[in-house]
């Protein structure tokens, strides 16, 4: 009876103990970053802007912003516009891994960088920033954000289009499956054996891309295309995974030129004749150099078609707050702003770039984000860190420069 009683009280300490650890790890206090991220998250556009300009003016520091696109600065400067008390340090673009580089060494030392930051390439995004627990998160209310842009915060669609030459012998219709780009003649189209592509082992967005096309939804799209291309189904049985290590494999085989920059192979392709397909993003077209009105040279490239399996492959960047931010509901006012058509326009306004708000008009003549979304590959992060170290290390084996 004793020996019972002795086992029923070391029982009854040892849950205690238990219980007791769990209402201190729930009572844990949150950080003084994500505490404020978390009211702000409360409040209405008011309380957040008097919060923020009591904590501007108690900190007398200025507000530091980190991105890999130079449109970001523009943004800040119609916040400073709109709010007089903010004050802003001057901004320049960085390259993405860089730009981790700079945010992991100082957040993995507790150190302050920032406190907002623009990135790209999710895969790094997810296993640098987001698994460590180096970046906060927040949804503005300045608009409806679907799920699958609010965590984490997507901060505008960037989308990477096929270009050629359309002035000569090669009109709107040469390129209409893409099935054409692996090099093999169809019964619909024959092939097209010149493609202009940056080495995805330095063009992490390239990478993305050819991951993507192993996904299911991917597959889907390549199987139609690929019927109506060969007037068959595609059966398998070839040694591939999927459908879309098929075209990875025989899509990479095809390149014909490996540039190293996506600006100059868009410039490029303006005054190239001989039936050369570009793979790079519709936002360069900006940077077409050759007259005063780009949109003249944009009409002469054939980006504004409909390709049977998909027009368009669209990547996405991210806008959250570190964690050892010294102004965050500066920062939680500054995302809400950004999202507005005021905001983002101020930092976005031709081709290429699409925000998560609809009320943000797209540039006259472009798609909208959701006609666009209907016939294009979407950047999947999750699906992309799930599958990267054997789709990777399978696609770079292809490369071979």
């Amino acid at each position: 009876m004793k020996k019972f009683l002795v086992l029923l009280t070391v029982v009854l300490v040892s849950v205690g103990i238990v219980f007791a650890n769990g209402a201190a790890e729930e009572a844990a206090p949150l950080d003084p970053v994500q505490d404020a991220i978390n009211k702000a998250q409360n409040m209405t556009l008011a309380e957040l802007e008097a919060a923020a300009k009591a904590e501007f003016e108690a900190a007398g520091t200025t507000f530091q912003a980190r991105g890999v696109t130079s449109g970001l600065k523009k943004v800040l400067a119609g916040f400073a516009e709109k709010y007089p008390w903010f004050q802003f340090e001057p901004f320049s673009s960085s390259k993405d891994q860089a730009l981790y580089t700079e945010l992991t060494t100082a957040l993995g030392s507790d150190q302050y960088v920032c406190d907002v930051f623009m990135e790209q390439d999710g895969s790094s995004l997810k296993a640098q920033m987001i698994d460590p627990g180096y970046a906060y998160n927040y949804v503005p209310k300045a608009c409806e954000i679907a799920p699958e842009d609010s965590n984490p915060l997507t901060a505008l669609y960037v989308n990477k289009n096929f270009f050629w030459n359309i002035t000569g012998d090669y009109k709107m219709d040469y390129l209409t499956n893409v099935w054409q780009l692996t090099g093999a003649d169809g019964v619909s189209a024959k092939r097209i054996i010149q493609l202009s592509f940056h080495n995805p082992a330095k063009e992490n967005v390239n990478m993305s891309y050819l991951i993507m096309l192993t996904s299911d939804a991917a597959c889907e799209k390549l199987a139609s295309a690929y019927k109506s291309y060969f007037g068959k189904d595609y059966e398998g049985g070839d040694g591939y995974k999927n459908i879309g290590y098929k075209f990875v494999t025989e899509f990479v085989k095809n390149v014909s030129t490996w540039h190293s920059s996506d600006t100059t192979a868009v410039k490029t392709m303006t005054t190239m004749t001989t039936g050369q397909v570009v793979y790079g993003p519709l936002n360069k077209v900006k940077d077409y150099p050759t007259t005063n009105d780009y949109h003249k040279e944009l009409a002469i490239s054939g980006w504004n078609t409909t390709i049977e399996g998909f027009d368009s492959y669209f990547y996405k960047m991210w806008i959250m707050i570190p964690k050892t931010a010294k102004l965050p509901y500066t920062a939680c006012l500054f995302l809400e702003y950004y999202f507005t058509p005021e905001g983002f326009t101020k930092g976005w306004n031709t081709e290429g770039y699409y925000s998560i708000n609809p009320a943000v008009p797209v540039a006259e003549g472009d798609h909208t984000l959701s006609e666009w979304k209907s016939n294009s590959l979407i950047e999947d992060i999750d699906y992309i860190d799930s599958v990267y170290k054997d789709a990777g290390t399978y696609i770079r084996s292809l490369v071979t420069l």
